[in-house]
């Protein structure tokens, strides 16, 4: 079994078992050194949403170093098959071994996402201009990893669910620890400076692959 780190839409039990049913021990935990930041194009938003490449409102989740930063994650075990979903679930990614802390002190060390960068995208990742095409440029023409972008509505509202699914001191660390791509601006400010923000969801339709 792999032991699996997830910080966004997998707080949510529900939505990691879409991907990977075979989940055991999900539980929450610590992660030290690491905030989240919503400084990658969702790819999946623009084809599932029919998103346009001009629209701003078309980030999601990463994580990035940070040794001010203590995330509250979740942490599950998963068969090496399913792990396979959940690579190719979240491939423009890298992969980190991180070590998070338990509720009882206990240390595990998991894989959990974190960003990438455009060139190491394509040189890991996609070693052909097909492999990249079928991954990203049928979709998506411009930098996947941006400094200019806001969070998918629809998806962080998603995430602010799942964090409260887990209690107010669980989402109170998602809006504190989590900065959109200006890498200043945290989602707490974010929703202060925009009250209306998340009702924009309304306005995308989910398209059914």
């Amino acid at each position: 079994m792999i032991t699996v780190i997830g910080y966004g839409s997998l707080l949510s039990p529900e939505s990691a078992k879409e991907t990977v049913p075979d989940l055991q021990n999900f539980r929450l935990v610590k992660v030290p050194g690491y905030r989240r930041m919503f400084n990658k194009v969702g790819i999946s938003f623009i084809y599932r949403y029919n998103l346009a490449e001009s629209d701003v409102h078309i980030a999601s989740c990463s994580t990035r170093l940070d040794p001010d930063c203590e995330l509250t994650a979740c942490a599950f075990e998963v068969s090496d098959e399913h792990f396979l979903d959940l690579y190719e679930r979240e491939h423009r990614f890298q992969w980190a071994l991180v070590k998070a802390f338990q509720d009882n002190g206990d240390a595990v060390v998991g894989r959990m996402c974190t960003e990438s960068s455009d060139e190491q995208y394509r040189l890991n990742k996609c070693i052909t201009d097909k492999v990249y095409h079928d991954y990203v440029g049928q979709y998506y023409a411009g930098k996947i990893w941006r400094e200019d972008i806001l969070p998918f509505p629809v998806y962080l509202n998603h995430c602010l669910e799942a964090a409260k699914q887990h209690g107010d001191d669980v989402y109170q660390n998602f809006v504190n620890t989590t900065y959109i791509a200006d890498g200043e601006t945290t989602i707490k400010d974010l929703l202060a400076q925009q009250p209306n923000y998340l009702a924009t969801d309304l306005a995308y339709t989910y398209k059914k692959q």
